[in-house]
Protein backbone atom coordinates (compact mmCIF):
# COMPACT_ATOMS: atom_id res chain seq x y z
CA UNK A 1 0.00 0.00 0.00
CA UNK A 2 1.28 3.67 -1.17
CA UNK A 3 2.49 6.06 1.68
CA UNK A 4 0.58 8.57 0.18
CA UNK A 5 -2.56 5.91 0.04
CA UNK A 6 -2.31 5.23 4.00
CA UNK A 7 -2.73 9.33 4.40
CA UNK A 8 -6.56 8.99 3.41
CA UNK A 9 -7.68 5.87 5.17
CA UNK A 10 -8.51 8.22 8.53
CA UNK A 11 -10.88 10.14 6.54
CA UNK A 12 -12.29 6.77 4.80
CA UNK A 13 -12.82 5.05 8.50
CA UNK A 14 -14.66 8.47 9.36
CA UNK A 15 -16.95 8.03 6.31
CA UNK A 16 -17.57 4.24 7.13
CA UNK A 17 -18.36 4.78 10.50
CA UNK A 18 -20.84 8.02 9.57
CA UNK A 19 -22.30 5.64 7.09
CA UNK A 20 -22.65 2.75 9.47
CA UNK A 21 -24.11 5.71 11.64
CA UNK A 22 -26.45 7.25 9.09
CA UNK A 23 -27.27 3.25 8.16
CA UNK A 24 -29.33 2.65 11.36
CA UNK A 25 -30.85 5.52 11.81
CA UNK A 26 -32.08 5.36 7.95
CA UNK A 27 -33.38 1.59 8.45
CA UNK A 28 -35.18 3.04 12.14
CA UNK A 29 -37.09 5.75 10.04
CA UNK A 30 -38.46 2.98 7.52
CA UNK A 31 -39.13 0.70 9.91
CA UNK A 32 -40.00 1.21 13.77
CA UNK A 33 -39.83 4.87 14.17
CA UNK A 34 -43.01 6.32 15.66
CA UNK A 35 -43.99 8.17 13.47
CA UNK A 36 -43.85 12.05 15.64
CA UNK A 37 -40.51 10.82 16.30
CA UNK A 38 -39.70 10.50 12.22
CA UNK A 39 -38.90 14.46 12.08
CA UNK A 40 -36.23 14.17 15.02
CA UNK A 41 -34.75 10.85 13.24
CA UNK A 42 -35.18 13.04 9.98
CA UNK A 43 -32.76 15.90 11.45
CA UNK A 44 -29.98 13.30 12.68
CA UNK A 45 -30.03 11.82 9.16
CA UNK A 46 -29.60 15.76 7.99
CA UNK A 47 -26.53 16.45 10.55
CA UNK A 48 -24.66 13.41 9.60
CA UNK A 49 -25.18 13.21 6.77
CA UNK A 50 -24.28 17.16 5.97
CA UNK A 51 -20.75 15.83 7.93
CA UNK A 52 -20.09 12.90 5.76
CA UNK A 53 -20.74 15.07 2.60
CA UNK A 54 -18.32 17.57 4.20
CA UNK A 55 -15.69 15.78 4.44
CA UNK A 56 -15.22 15.66 0.71
CA UNK A 57 -14.56 19.86 1.50
CA UNK A 58 -11.70 19.08 4.06
CA UNK A 59 -8.44 20.29 2.45
CA UNK A 60 -6.60 17.90 4.30
CA UNK A 61 -8.75 14.88 2.60
CA UNK A 62 -8.45 16.75 -0.73
CA UNK A 63 -4.49 16.71 -0.21
CA UNK A 64 -4.42 13.50 0.66
CA UNK A 65 -6.79 12.12 -2.24
CA UNK A 66 -4.69 14.07 -5.03
CA UNK A 67 -1.03 12.87 -3.33
CA UNK A 68 -2.55 9.46 -4.02
CA UNK A 69 -3.37 9.65 -7.12
CA UNK A 70 0.08 11.24 -8.19
CA UNK A 71 2.06 9.00 -6.29
CA UNK A 72 0.61 6.22 -8.07
CA UNK A 73 1.28 2.59 -6.78
CA UNK A 74 -2.51 2.09 -6.00
CA UNK A 75 -3.83 -1.21 -6.83
CA UNK A 76 -7.04 -1.28 -9.28
CA UNK A 77 -9.80 -1.08 -6.56
CA UNK A 78 -7.65 1.86 -4.45
CA UNK A 79 -7.43 3.78 -8.02
CA UNK A 80 -11.25 3.40 -8.75
CA UNK A 81 -12.02 4.44 -5.15
CA UNK A 82 -9.57 7.24 -5.87
CA UNK A 83 -11.02 8.26 -8.90
CA UNK A 84 -14.57 8.25 -7.60
CA UNK A 85 -12.71 10.37 -4.49
CA UNK A 86 -12.18 12.87 -7.07
CA UNK A 87 -15.15 13.29 -8.72
CA UNK A 88 -16.97 13.78 -5.38
CA UNK A 89 -14.54 16.36 -4.02
CA UNK A 90 -14.65 17.93 -7.95
CA UNK A 91 -18.78 18.34 -6.93
CA UNK A 92 -18.49 19.32 -3.55
CA UNK A 93 -16.33 22.25 -4.39
CA UNK A 94 -19.27 23.46 -6.79
CA UNK A 95 -21.85 23.78 -3.98
CA UNK A 96 -21.78 25.55 -0.66
CA UNK A 97 -23.13 23.32 2.53
CA UNK A 98 -25.98 25.54 3.29
CA UNK A 99 -27.10 24.56 -0.45
CA UNK A 100 -26.51 20.55 0.56
CA UNK A 101 -28.33 20.73 3.39
CA UNK A 102 -31.07 22.44 1.56
CA UNK A 103 -31.51 19.33 -0.92
CA UNK A 104 -30.93 17.24 1.98
CA UNK A 105 -34.40 18.82 3.84
CA UNK A 106 -36.56 18.77 0.56
CA UNK A 107 -35.74 15.27 -0.09
CA UNK A 108 -35.87 14.12 3.58
CA UNK A 109 -39.51 16.70 3.68
CA UNK A 110 -41.19 14.68 0.46
CA UNK A 111 -40.30 11.26 1.67
CA UNK A 112 -41.65 11.98 5.02
CA UNK A 113 -45.02 13.31 3.15
CA UNK A 114 -45.00 10.60 0.39
CA UNK A 115 -45.87 8.14 3.20
CA UNK A 116 -48.96 9.64 4.69
CA UNK A 117 -50.34 10.57 0.60
CA UNK A 118 -49.87 6.94 -0.24
CA UNK A 119 -51.71 6.06 2.63
CA UNK A 120 -53.97 8.60 1.81
CA UNK A 121 -53.75 8.22 -1.73
CA UNK A 122 -53.25 11.48 -2.54
CA UNK A 123 -51.39 13.42 -4.84
CA UNK A 124 -52.16 16.94 -4.55
CA UNK A 125 -51.14 16.25 -1.11
CA UNK A 126 -47.35 15.06 -2.09
CA UNK A 127 -47.19 17.55 -5.41
CA UNK A 128 -45.66 20.26 -4.02
CA UNK A 129 -42.61 19.03 -1.98
CA UNK A 130 -42.37 16.56 -5.25
CA UNK A 131 -41.89 19.98 -7.46
CA UNK A 132 -39.61 21.15 -5.17
CA UNK A 133 -37.84 17.78 -4.90
CA UNK A 134 -37.50 18.21 -8.83
CA UNK A 135 -36.24 21.21 -8.93
CA UNK A 136 -33.35 20.51 -6.58
CA UNK A 137 -32.71 17.86 -8.40
CA UNK A 138 -32.31 19.22 -11.99
CA UNK A 139 -29.79 22.04 -10.16
CA UNK A 140 -27.86 18.92 -8.96
CA UNK A 141 -27.62 17.74 -12.39
CA UNK A 142 -26.54 20.59 -13.59
CA UNK A 143 -23.43 20.54 -11.62
CA UNK A 144 -22.85 16.76 -11.57
CA UNK A 145 -22.76 17.16 -15.70
CA UNK A 146 -19.49 15.33 -17.47
CA UNK A 147 -18.35 16.15 -20.50
CA UNK A 148 -19.53 12.81 -22.60
CA UNK A 149 -23.35 13.87 -20.81
CA UNK A 150 -25.57 14.59 -23.86
CA UNK A 151 -28.85 15.05 -21.67
CA UNK A 152 -29.68 16.40 -17.93
CA UNK A 153 -30.40 12.74 -17.32
CA UNK A 154 -27.23 11.22 -18.17
CA UNK A 155 -25.69 12.84 -14.48
CA UNK A 156 -28.28 10.70 -12.63
CA UNK A 157 -27.65 7.70 -14.71
CA UNK A 158 -24.29 8.36 -14.06
CA UNK A 159 -24.26 8.02 -10.65
CA UNK A 160 -25.83 4.60 -10.50
CA UNK A 161 -24.54 3.36 -13.61
CA UNK A 162 -21.26 5.04 -13.65
CA UNK A 163 -20.35 5.31 -17.74
CA UNK A 164 -24.12 4.50 -19.07
CA UNK A 165 -26.30 6.87 -20.64
CA UNK A 166 -29.42 7.71 -21.66
CA UNK A 167 -28.55 6.46 -25.17
CA UNK A 168 -27.25 3.07 -24.18
CA UNK A 169 -30.49 2.41 -22.19
CA UNK A 170 -32.60 3.65 -24.97
CA UNK A 171 -30.47 0.89 -27.45
CA UNK A 172 -32.33 -1.99 -25.09
CA UNK A 173 -35.42 -0.48 -23.61
CA UNK A 174 -36.44 -0.14 -26.98
CA UNK A 175 -36.65 -3.07 -28.51
CA UNK A 176 -37.59 -5.51 -25.44
CA UNK A 177 -40.32 -2.68 -24.51
CA UNK A 178 -41.75 -4.21 -28.28
CA UNK A 179 -41.31 -7.81 -27.79
CA UNK A 180 -43.01 -7.70 -24.01
CA UNK A 181 -46.22 -5.94 -25.56
CA UNK A 182 -46.46 -7.74 -27.93
CA UNK A 183 -46.14 -10.95 -26.25
CA UNK A 184 -48.75 -10.33 -23.63
CA UNK A 185 -51.43 -11.88 -25.47
CA UNK A 186 -50.03 -14.94 -26.13
CA UNK A 187 -48.11 -15.49 -22.58
CA UNK A 188 -51.80 -14.99 -21.25
CA UNK A 189 -53.64 -17.20 -23.58
CA UNK A 190 -50.90 -20.17 -22.70
CA UNK A 191 -51.53 -19.24 -19.00
CA UNK A 192 -54.95 -19.57 -19.49
CA UNK A 193 -54.54 -23.32 -19.74
CA UNK A 194 -52.47 -24.32 -16.76
CA UNK A 195 -53.87 -25.32 -12.88
CA UNK A 196 -53.24 -22.75 -11.07
CA UNK A 197 -54.91 -22.95 -7.40
CA UNK A 198 -56.85 -19.84 -5.69
CA UNK A 199 -54.56 -17.81 -3.82
CA UNK A 200 -56.12 -18.33 -0.21
CA UNK A 201 -55.45 -15.39 2.89
CA UNK A 202 -52.61 -16.57 4.96
CA UNK A 203 -52.23 -14.56 8.59
CA UNK A 204 -49.59 -12.39 9.04
CA UNK A 205 -47.45 -14.67 11.91
CA UNK A 206 -47.49 -17.33 9.71
CA UNK A 207 -45.63 -15.31 6.71
CA UNK A 208 -43.24 -14.05 9.23
CA UNK A 209 -42.28 -17.84 10.72
CA UNK A 210 -41.76 -18.20 6.55
CA UNK A 211 -39.58 -15.44 6.01
CA UNK A 212 -37.26 -16.91 8.18
CA UNK A 213 -37.46 -20.06 6.19
CA UNK A 214 -36.79 -18.77 3.14
CA UNK A 215 -34.05 -16.86 4.21
CA UNK A 216 -32.55 -19.81 5.21
CA UNK A 217 -33.12 -22.00 2.37
CA UNK A 218 -31.23 -19.17 0.07
CA UNK A 219 -28.24 -19.16 2.06
CA UNK A 220 -28.69 -15.44 3.99
CA UNK A 221 -26.53 -15.69 6.97
CA UNK A 222 -28.88 -14.52 9.89
CA UNK A 223 -25.98 -14.31 12.58
CA UNK A 224 -25.10 -11.13 10.64
CA UNK A 225 -28.58 -9.47 9.88
CA UNK A 226 -31.94 -9.13 10.51
CA UNK A 227 -35.07 -8.75 8.97
CA UNK A 228 -37.91 -6.00 9.83
CA UNK A 229 -41.27 -4.74 8.21
CA UNK A 230 -41.61 -1.53 6.35
CA UNK A 231 -44.32 0.13 3.94
CA UNK A 232 -41.69 -0.61 0.77
CA UNK A 233 -39.19 -3.70 1.28
CA UNK A 234 -35.46 -2.95 1.06
CA UNK A 235 -32.15 -3.65 2.37
CA UNK A 236 -29.35 -2.03 3.74
CA UNK A 237 -25.53 -2.95 4.26
CA UNK A 238 -25.06 -1.31 7.25
CA UNK A 239 -21.53 -2.52 7.74
CA UNK A 240 -19.40 -6.10 7.50
CA UNK A 241 -21.63 -8.13 10.10
CA UNK A 242 -24.96 -6.13 9.35
CA UNK A 243 -26.59 -6.53 6.50
CA UNK A 244 -30.67 -6.13 7.34
CA UNK A 245 -33.42 -7.32 5.16
CA UNK A 246 -37.61 -5.92 4.99
CA UNK A 247 -40.61 -7.08 4.05
CA UNK A 248 -44.06 -6.30 4.36
CA UNK A 249 -46.85 -8.58 4.49
CA UNK A 250 -50.23 -8.99 3.00
CA UNK A 251 -52.24 -11.33 4.11
CA UNK A 252 -54.81 -11.78 0.60
CA UNK A 253 -51.61 -12.96 -1.49
CA UNK A 254 -48.74 -14.50 0.43
CA UNK A 255 -46.32 -14.34 -3.02
CA UNK A 256 -45.76 -10.41 -1.66
CA UNK A 257 -43.50 -11.28 0.91
CA UNK A 258 -42.03 -14.32 -0.26
CA UNK A 259 -40.81 -12.69 -3.31
CA UNK A 260 -39.95 -9.68 -0.91
CA UNK A 261 -37.79 -11.45 0.97
CA UNK A 262 -36.09 -13.56 -1.49
CA UNK A 263 -35.42 -10.68 -3.34
CA UNK A 264 -34.07 -8.83 -0.22
CA UNK A 265 -32.17 -11.53 0.89
CA UNK A 266 -30.57 -11.50 -2.50
CA UNK A 267 -29.10 -7.99 -1.87
CA UNK A 268 -27.82 -9.11 1.63
CA UNK A 269 -26.56 -12.38 0.27
CA UNK A 270 -24.41 -10.27 -2.08
CA UNK A 271 -23.66 -7.79 0.85
CA UNK A 272 -22.33 -10.86 2.85
CA UNK A 273 -20.29 -11.85 -0.05
CA UNK A 274 -17.67 -9.18 0.68
CA UNK A 275 -14.49 -10.43 1.22
CA UNK A 276 -11.27 -8.67 3.22
CA UNK A 277 -10.03 -7.24 0.00
CA UNK A 278 -13.68 -5.32 -0.67
CA UNK A 279 -13.18 -3.98 3.09
CA UNK A 280 -9.52 -3.18 3.07
CA UNK A 281 -9.48 -0.94 0.44
CA UNK A 282 -13.10 0.20 1.54
CA UNK A 283 -14.91 -0.66 -1.96
CA UNK A 284 -17.69 -2.25 -0.35
CA UNK A 285 -20.90 -0.74 -1.38
CA UNK A 286 -19.00 0.63 -4.66
CA UNK A 287 -21.15 -2.24 -6.78
CA UNK A 288 -23.46 -0.22 -9.23
CA UNK A 289 -26.96 0.03 -8.67
CA UNK A 290 -27.53 -2.44 -11.67
CA UNK A 291 -24.89 -5.15 -10.03
CA UNK A 292 -27.03 -5.13 -6.77
CA UNK A 293 -30.14 -5.60 -8.67
CA UNK A 294 -28.38 -8.67 -10.46
CA UNK A 295 -28.10 -10.34 -7.15
CA UNK A 296 -31.82 -9.51 -5.77
CA UNK A 297 -33.52 -10.21 -8.96
CA UNK A 298 -31.30 -13.57 -9.65
CA UNK A 299 -32.44 -15.07 -6.21
CA UNK A 300 -35.93 -13.78 -6.94
CA UNK A 301 -36.74 -15.20 -10.11
CA UNK A 302 -34.12 -17.43 -11.52
CA UNK A 303 -33.69 -19.45 -8.31
CA UNK A 304 -37.27 -18.21 -6.61
CA UNK A 305 -39.23 -18.85 -9.36
CA UNK A 306 -37.80 -21.84 -10.98
CA UNK A 307 -38.98 -25.38 -11.79
CA UNK A 308 -36.17 -26.75 -9.90
CA UNK A 309 -36.34 -25.24 -6.57
CA UNK A 310 -40.17 -25.18 -6.74
CA UNK A 311 -40.44 -28.39 -4.39
CA UNK A 312 -38.41 -26.57 -1.89
CA UNK A 313 -40.78 -23.70 -1.26
CA UNK A 314 -43.58 -25.73 -1.43
CA UNK A 315 -41.84 -27.62 1.19
CA UNK A 316 -41.62 -24.28 3.56
CA UNK A 317 -45.02 -23.22 3.03
CA UNK A 318 -46.69 -26.72 3.75
CA UNK A 319 -44.49 -26.21 6.89
CA UNK A 320 -45.40 -22.77 7.75
CA UNK A 321 -48.40 -21.98 5.72
CA UNK A 322 -50.45 -25.39 5.93
CA UNK A 323 -53.82 -25.00 4.35
CA UNK A 324 -53.98 -25.94 0.92
CA UNK A 325 -50.32 -26.24 0.22
CA UNK A 326 -50.20 -29.83 2.22
CA UNK A 327 -52.42 -31.02 -1.04
CA UNK A 328 -50.71 -28.69 -3.17
CA UNK A 329 -48.94 -30.25 -6.84
CA UNK A 330 -45.15 -28.90 -7.48
CA UNK A 331 -46.62 -28.13 -11.14
CA UNK A 332 -49.51 -26.35 -9.45
CA UNK A 333 -47.39 -24.40 -7.15
CA UNK A 334 -44.54 -23.45 -9.95
CA UNK A 335 -47.63 -22.14 -11.83
CA UNK A 336 -48.81 -20.16 -9.50
CA UNK A 337 -45.35 -18.33 -8.39
CA UNK A 338 -45.78 -17.93 -12.51
CA UNK A 339 -48.59 -16.31 -12.57
CA UNK A 340 -48.69 -13.51 -15.55
CA UNK A 341 -51.26 -10.58 -15.42
CA UNK A 342 -51.92 -6.69 -16.47
CA UNK A 343 -50.95 -5.56 -13.39
CA UNK A 344 -50.72 -1.97 -11.80
CA UNK A 345 -47.81 -2.97 -9.31
CA UNK A 346 -44.67 -3.06 -9.80
CA UNK A 347 -43.09 -4.89 -7.17
CA UNK A 348 -46.03 -7.36 -7.17
CA UNK A 349 -45.83 -7.88 -10.34
CA UNK A 350 -44.85 -11.23 -12.40
CA UNK A 351 -41.58 -11.50 -14.61
CA UNK A 352 -42.63 -11.90 -17.87
CA UNK A 353 -44.49 -7.85 -17.24
CA UNK A 354 -41.86 -6.30 -14.50
CA UNK A 355 -39.52 -4.45 -17.31
CA UNK A 356 -42.32 -2.55 -18.28
CA UNK A 357 -43.08 -1.62 -14.99
CA UNK A 358 -39.41 0.13 -15.33
CA UNK A 359 -39.55 1.01 -18.50
CA UNK A 360 -42.44 3.02 -17.82
CA UNK A 361 -40.58 4.93 -15.29
CA UNK A 362 -37.57 5.29 -16.87
CA UNK A 363 -39.51 7.21 -19.63
CA UNK A 364 -41.34 9.22 -16.95
CA UNK A 365 -38.18 10.39 -15.30
CA UNK A 366 -36.13 10.77 -18.31
CA UNK A 367 -38.67 12.89 -19.89
CA UNK A 368 -39.18 15.12 -16.37
CA UNK A 369 -35.71 15.35 -15.73
CA UNK A 370 -35.20 16.78 -19.01
CA UNK A 371 -37.98 19.34 -18.70
CA UNK A 372 -40.11 17.11 -21.28
CA UNK A 373 -43.04 16.62 -19.07
CA UNK A 374 -43.41 18.92 -16.11
CA UNK A 375 -44.95 18.06 -12.36
CA UNK A 376 -48.81 19.17 -13.44
CA UNK A 377 -48.61 16.36 -16.22
CA UNK A 378 -46.48 13.37 -15.09
CA UNK A 379 -49.42 11.80 -13.04
CA UNK A 380 -51.28 11.75 -16.16
CA UNK A 381 -48.72 10.20 -18.29
CA UNK A 382 -47.96 7.81 -16.25
CA UNK A 383 -51.78 6.56 -16.15
CA UNK A 384 -51.91 6.99 -19.68
CA UNK A 385 -48.56 4.82 -20.18
CA UNK A 386 -50.16 1.83 -18.05
CA UNK A 387 -53.38 1.87 -20.45
CA UNK A 388 -51.41 1.86 -23.29
CA UNK A 389 -48.39 -0.84 -22.12
CA UNK A 390 -49.80 -2.57 -19.77
CA UNK A 391 -53.50 -2.28 -20.94
CA UNK A 392 -54.89 -1.19 -17.71
CA UNK A 393 -56.70 1.25 -15.61
CA UNK A 394 -55.48 3.24 -12.67
CA UNK A 395 -57.77 3.30 -10.05
CA UNK A 396 -56.27 5.34 -7.36
CA UNK A 397 -52.89 6.98 -6.77
CA UNK A 398 -51.76 4.80 -4.28
CA UNK A 399 -51.89 2.29 -6.79
CA UNK A 400 -50.78 4.31 -9.64
CA UNK A 401 -47.87 7.11 -9.24
CA UNK A 402 -47.57 6.92 -5.34
CA UNK A 403 -46.61 3.07 -5.30
CA UNK A 404 -42.97 3.34 -5.34
CA UNK A 405 -40.77 5.00 -3.09
CA UNK A 406 -37.54 6.36 -5.17
CA UNK A 407 -38.56 9.40 -6.80
CA UNK A 408 -39.91 10.51 -3.71
CA UNK A 409 -36.57 9.81 -1.95
CA UNK A 410 -34.54 11.75 -5.07
CA UNK A 411 -33.74 8.34 -6.60
CA UNK A 412 -33.76 9.34 -10.39
CA UNK A 413 -31.54 7.20 -12.43
CA UNK A 414 -32.29 4.31 -10.57
CA UNK A 415 -34.95 2.74 -12.25
CA UNK A 416 -33.33 1.44 -15.00
CA UNK A 417 -30.94 -1.13 -12.88
CA UNK A 418 -33.29 -3.28 -11.69
CA UNK A 419 -34.20 -4.37 -15.81
CA UNK A 420 -30.49 -3.76 -16.38
CA UNK A 421 -29.91 -6.46 -13.39
CA UNK A 422 -32.23 -8.69 -15.32
CA UNK A 423 -30.42 -9.40 -18.05
CA UNK A 424 -27.01 -9.50 -16.69
CA UNK A 425 -28.53 -12.30 -14.18
CA UNK A 426 -29.39 -14.20 -17.09
CA UNK A 427 -26.20 -13.69 -18.64
CA UNK A 428 -24.43 -15.10 -15.36
CA UNK A 429 -26.70 -17.97 -15.13
CA UNK A 430 -25.44 -19.08 -17.83
CA UNK A 431 -22.03 -18.76 -17.41
CA UNK A 432 -22.83 -20.49 -13.87
CA UNK A 433 -24.23 -23.60 -15.86
CA UNK A 434 -20.97 -24.19 -17.37
CA UNK A 435 -19.47 -25.28 -14.08
CA UNK A 436 -21.95 -26.28 -11.94
CA UNK A 437 -25.22 -28.59 -12.12
CA UNK A 438 -27.59 -25.44 -10.99
CA UNK A 439 -31.03 -27.51 -11.52
CA UNK A 440 -29.47 -30.46 -9.71
CA UNK A 441 -28.91 -28.53 -6.87
CA UNK A 442 -31.90 -26.32 -6.54
CA UNK A 443 -33.89 -29.79 -6.64
CA UNK A 444 -31.66 -30.86 -3.65
CA UNK A 445 -32.10 -27.28 -1.83
CA UNK A 446 -27.97 -27.29 -1.56
CA UNK A 447 -27.43 -23.42 -2.79
CA UNK A 448 -24.13 -23.28 -1.01
CA UNK A 449 -22.41 -23.84 -4.20
CA UNK A 450 -24.03 -21.13 -5.81
CA UNK A 451 -23.50 -19.01 -3.21
CA UNK A 452 -19.97 -20.00 -3.34
CA UNK A 453 -19.52 -19.28 -7.00
CA UNK A 454 -21.39 -16.00 -6.94
CA UNK A 455 -18.75 -15.09 -4.02
CA UNK A 456 -15.50 -16.10 -5.66
CA UNK A 457 -16.61 -15.18 -9.76
CA UNK A 458 -18.98 -12.04 -9.09
CA UNK A 459 -19.07 -10.40 -5.91
CA UNK A 460 -15.60 -10.50 -5.57
CA UNK A 461 -15.42 -8.11 -8.38
CA UNK A 462 -18.70 -6.02 -7.71
CA UNK A 463 -16.26 -2.70 -7.05
CA UNK A 464 -15.51 -2.55 -11.22
CA UNK A 465 -17.07 -0.11 -13.19
CA UNK A 466 -20.28 -2.04 -15.32
CA UNK A 467 -19.09 -2.54 -18.37
CA UNK A 468 -15.74 -4.14 -16.97
CA UNK A 469 -17.62 -6.42 -14.28
CA UNK A 470 -20.32 -7.93 -16.59
CA UNK A 471 -16.67 -8.78 -18.97
CA UNK A 472 -14.93 -10.14 -15.58
CA UNK A 473 -17.89 -12.41 -14.52
CA UNK A 474 -19.42 -13.67 -17.66
CA UNK A 475 -16.45 -13.59 -20.64
CA UNK A 476 -18.17 -11.15 -22.85
CA UNK A 477 -19.71 -7.78 -22.48
CA UNK A 478 -23.51 -7.11 -22.03
CA UNK A 479 -26.07 -9.24 -24.49
CA UNK A 480 -29.30 -8.83 -23.70
CA UNK A 481 -30.46 -11.58 -26.41
CA UNK A 482 -29.73 -14.51 -23.26
CA UNK A 483 -32.65 -12.66 -21.53
CA UNK A 484 -35.08 -12.48 -24.69
CA UNK A 485 -34.45 -16.12 -25.02
CA UNK A 486 -35.06 -17.05 -21.42
CA UNK A 487 -38.08 -15.50 -21.26
CA UNK A 488 -39.43 -17.08 -24.67
CA UNK A 489 -38.75 -20.50 -23.32
CA UNK A 490 -40.06 -20.06 -20.07
CA UNK A 491 -43.24 -18.50 -20.99
CA UNK A 492 -43.88 -18.55 -25.15
CA UNK A 493 -41.87 -21.98 -26.14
Amino acid sequence: MSEAFKKVIPFLEKKRKLGHLLGIISFDVETIAPEKGIEAQNDLLNEYGAEYAAIAQDPAYIEAVKAAKEEGGLNEAQNLLIEDALEQIEFMSKIDMDTYIRWSKVSAKCGEVWKKAKNASSWEMVKPYFAALVEAKKEEAKLLHKPFHKTAYDAFLDQYEKGQTQEDIDRVFTPLKRFLIENIPLVLEKQSKLDMPKILPHDKDSQAHLSIGLLKAIGYDLSRGAIAETEHPFSNDIARNDCRVTTHYYESDWRSSMYSVIHEGGHSIQFQGWGDYHYDNYVEGRASAALCETHSRFYENLIGRSKAFAPILLGLCKEHLKGEFLTMSEEQFYNTVNEVSRGLIRTESDEFTYCLHIIIRYELERDLINGLIDVDHIKDAWNQKYKEYLGVEVPDDAHGILQDVHWFSGSFGYFPSYALGNMYGVQIMAKMKESLPVDKLLKEGDVEPIRAYLASNDFAFDYLNPKEWIKKVSGEEMNPSYYVSYLKEKFID
